[in-house]
């Protein structure tokens, strides 16, 4: 058998990487506040169904905590929020503020 020695092909002469040390430690802890959640299930499933996107804007009837009704669709929503598409505005309205919500045709 031959003696051989495995050596690199190349050896680039370079300065090592040296991990500076921290002497202090950092304090401050991030805490992540909860997110708001819609209280009504019913509510939450029919925002999150009727907010899909689909080939013509679907009317409904909101009824709302104080006894408001708004005819409108839905744009966006933004966690507990929503931006309805009233008749001629848009209105940002709070998920937990309406009771019921209806499909108009």
């Amino acid at each position: 058998m031959w003696n051989v020695e495995i050596h690199p092909l190349l050896f680039i002469a370079s300065p090592s990487y040296v991990h500076p040390i921290q002497d202090e430690e950092s304090t401050s802890v991030y805490v992540r506040p909860a997110p708001e959640k819609i209280e009504n299930a019913l509510v939450a499933r029919q925002l999150y169904y009727f907010s899909r996107p689909a080939k013509e804007p679907r009317m409904l009837s909101f009824i709302l905590n104080s006894g408001e009704r708004i005819y409108a669709s839905i744009d966006k929503m933004n966690g507990c929020n929503v931006l309805l598409n009233c008749v001629q505005t848009k209105r940002w309205i709070h998920a937990n503020d309406i009771v019921m919500i209806h499909h108009t045709l």
